[in-house]
């Protein structure tokens, strides 16, 4: 039996798998870390009936979709994601640790390299999921200039994890 401070201990090294997975099913980065949020405060309250790490992870797996699920159908009135079945798949499948891999440490290690102006038109257009009109309009731009500062992100960031993963031993 887990101990209601074992939960935080086991959960938060999980984040980026389970936000992963509940991004999956909510294709909304923002709702998926509530999700996770709200999963990690109900397994603290039921840390008891937890009978190891393996058992609690899976649980979140199963609850943050389920959770996920209602509240994408209470919102939209429909909802458009994963079959069942593969979502079902997923949850068995998914690694059991968030494993990045050369491409993944190279790309992190790019973007650590980005200017903050560069970094808030990524965390805009892909994390917030805006428009490139959007993100020009609240940056006070061009369109034009969001999409060529765009482009030449995307070169940038590819030749820079290019050149990282060849100088990797294989």
């Amino acid at each position: 039996m887990l101990r209601a401070e074992d939960i935080p201990a086991i959960l938060l090294p999980e984040r980026l798998s389970l936000v992963a997975f509940l991004s999956s099913v909510t294709r909304d980065f923002h709702l998926a870390e509530d999700v996770f949020q709200e999963v990690c405060v109900k397994a603290v309250a039921r840390a008891g009936e937890f009978e190891s790490a393996a058992h609690l992870i899976q649980w979140a797996r199963l609850t943050g979709k389920n959770r996920a699920i209602d509240i994408l159908r209470t919102r939209e009135g429909r909802m458009e994601c994963l079959s069942d079945d593969l979502l079902c798949t997923l949850a068995t499948e998914w690694p059991s640790h968030a494993s990045s891999g050369p491409l993944m440490d190279a790309l992190s290690h790019c973007l650590d390299h980005v200017t903050p102006y560069n970094r808030e038109l990524l965390r805009m257009r892909y994390f917030e999921r805006r428009s490139s009109s959007e993100v020009a309009m609240a940056l006070g731009r061009k369109i034009e200039t969001v999409y060529q500062a765009l482009a030449r992100l995307h070169k940038t960031l590819g030749d820079c994890v290019r050149a990282r993963v060849g100088q990797e031993p294989a």
